[in-house]
Formats: structure tokens, C-alpha cells, sequence
């Protein structure tokens, strides 16, 4: 593959910052072709996932782990509501409350483009040994808490592992 910013041995951190901008780029396009062919945006699965994950959460919880706004998150919600994808149910206790639940369909919807990514992503790191996979990962997990001010704090996984451990029951039950 010809590169498109010919760049020396000299120039090696921009080059392999050039490079973490395409793969971005590329990944997220294709997430996005899958959410869309899902009815989704690209944004909805991880929302989703966490709610999935954690039923009678509330949005403030989601906005919180998702880094986001909670205005964010009631625009999100509420479409997805429509859809019929998650429901929200007031909190008895406290009235200014909705907790958030995940439908069926929205169970559905959810898994079937999760197997898709997986099956994307399975794509994309072909013939990655699992030795070159780790240490990726320790390198993008330096380079994550350089660029959170030192933070290790890892992101919580749980959410998208269960849904991959559910979408693996499913296809062994087939």
C-alpha cells in the first residue's frame, strides 16, 4: 500500500500518528455502514450496551460513563425510545428521575451489530499474531494515559464483553 505523506525513518511518531488517524477513520466509517444497516447511529450502541448491562440505570449514570452531556444523553435516549429500542420508566423515589431499560427489539438490534463489528474486526486484525496484539495494547494503554494526564484508569468493558459472550452462546447454540 502506497502511503499518502511519504514521510523518513526520521519522522516516525507522525507517521504512526497519521496512521492511528486512518485506522480511526476507516473503523469508523465502517461502524457507522453497520449501525446505519442496523437503524442505529453510531453512537447508540455503546448506550445500549451500558443500559443492557445495567438495567435502572438512570441518564445521568450514562452520561457519566459515557463523557458526555446529560442533554446529550436525553436526545439519544429519547430516540431510542422511539424506536423502540430502550424504555424509560420514572423513578418512584425521586419523580425528576427515568431509569432506563433495554427492549427486546433493542436487545435484538444490539447484537446483531455487535456480531457484525466483531466480524469487522476480526477482518482488520488478521494475521496479528496474539504477542503483536499485546503489546498494542500496552502501547495504546500508555499512550491513552499520556493523553489523560497520566490517568491508567481503564474504561469499563463489561458492557460490550457481555453482549460478545451472549452473541457467542447464540451461534454455538445454532
Amino acid at each position: 500500500m502506497k502511503e499518502m505523506f511519504p514521510l523518513g525513518d526520521d519522522n516516525i511518531r507522525r507517521k504512526l500518528a497519521w496512521k492511528m488517524d486512518k485506522t480511526y477513520m476507516v473503523r469508523r466509517g465502517v461502524m457507522s455502514k453497520l449501525a446505519a444497516d442496523a437503524g442505529l447511529y453510531a453512537g447508540q450502541l455503546p448506550i445500549i450496551a451500558y443500559v443492557n448491562h445495567h438495567p435502572g440505570c438512570t441518564q445521568k449514570e450514562l452520561a457519566d460513563w459515557l463523557g458526555v452531556s446529560a442533554a446529550s444523553v436525553a436526545l439519544s435516549t429519547k430516540r431510542l425510545q422511539k424506536q423502540g429500542l430502550i424504555d424509560k420508566t420514572v423513578d418512584e423515589t425521586n419523580l425528576r428521575r427515568n431509569m432506563l431499560s433495554v427492549t427486546e427489539k433493542g436487545r435484538e438490534v444490539a447484537f446483531t451489530h455487535r456480531r457484525n463489528a466483531g466480524i469487522f474486526d476480526d477482518r482488520m486484525l488478521e494475521g496479528v499474531t496474539d504477542e503483536e496484539l499485546q503489546t498494542l495494547a500496552r502501547v495504546m494503554d500508555k499512550m491513552l494515559a499520556n493523553m489523560q494526564g497520566g490517568s491508567t484508569a481503564s474504561p469499563d468493558y463489561r458492557p460490550m464483553q457481555e453482549m460478545d459472550a451472549r452473541i457467542k452462546q447464540r451461534e454455538e447454540r445454532k
